[in-house]
């Protein structure tokens, strides 16, 4: 047998090339999840697996009853669904969140919630958390908040953005007050530009009416014929007692 010193060590040769691109492997530990749609749902606020019948879950204890679970979407969501779980390639799984997160349903909640806690690949996390936010559903904010410890940095960043979408949407109390404080202001503009109103000129007073000009004139005829003869009477009255005092 030949010593095997003599052999050229492969290592050295010149024309191996070293930078040869080498094809993006999956992990080995991906597990595929076990998920029947026609018996369980996935919590949008934990992320974990329960009975379909439960409307409140056991983990977080949040209140499930106002959301659809996956079971009650159409044929394609729900296939789409179980790619973005089960597809052994990274590049397929991102692609199916981003394009159930393009849907808008809140029926994917679940499994967005569901892959960003689980999913292997930190890219397919990533894009979770980037729809979660996109859907601005007030229950994502646990799940997002648990993202924040995620061992990838962009992970965690998207998380953080994802929380800024959903506080910024979910505000609408500061948005009624501001509204109403602009409509307000609105208002009080128009009046100020509104033309005074003239003066109205004041009523002249009405002058007192006699009721004596409403009688009739035959009732003022004899009246002021006795008045006459009231006056001739006394007249006459005082020249007779003038004859008496001079026949006296």
């Amino acid at each position: 047998m030949g010593n095997h010193n003599n052999y050229p060590n492969p290592h050295n040769n010149p024309y191996r090339m070293s930078n040869q691109p080498s094809e993006r492997k999956m992990p080995v530990n991906h597990q595929t999840p076990k998920i029947d749609f026609n018996l369980n749902r996935i919590c949008p606020s934990c992320g974990k697996i329960i009975s379909l019948n439960h409307n409140f879950c056991k983990f977080c204890g949040v209140d499930l009853s106002g959301l659809r679970p996956m079971q009650d979407a159409d044929r394609a969501m729900r296939e789409l669904a179980k790619t973005a779980l089960t597809d052994p390639n990274a590049d397929v799984r991102k692609d199916a969140v981003d394009t159930l997160g393009d849907f808008g349903e809140l029926e994917v909640l679940g499994v967005l919630a569901y892959i960003l806690l689980n999913d292997p690949d930190e890219n397919v996390r990533k894009e979770a958390a980037d729809e979660l936010g996109d859907l601005h559903h007030i229950i994502s904010l646990d799940v997002l908040a648990k993202a924040l410890k995620d061992k990838s940095p962009i992970v965690r960043k998207e998380a953080i953005e994802g929380l800024k979408k959903i506080k910024k949407k979910n505000k609408p109390e500061k948005q009624e007050i501001k509204a109403e404080l602009k409509a307000e202001k609105e208002e009080d503009l128009e009046i100020e530009k509104q033309p005074e109103e003239p003066e109205q000129p004041e009523e002249p007073e009405q002058p007192e009416i006699d009721e004596e000009d409403f009688e009739p004139a035959e009732e003022k005829q004899e009246k002021m014929d006795y008045e006459e003869e009231q006056d001739e009477k006394l007249e006459f009255s005082e020249e007779m007692k003038e004859d008496d005092y001079y026949k006296l």
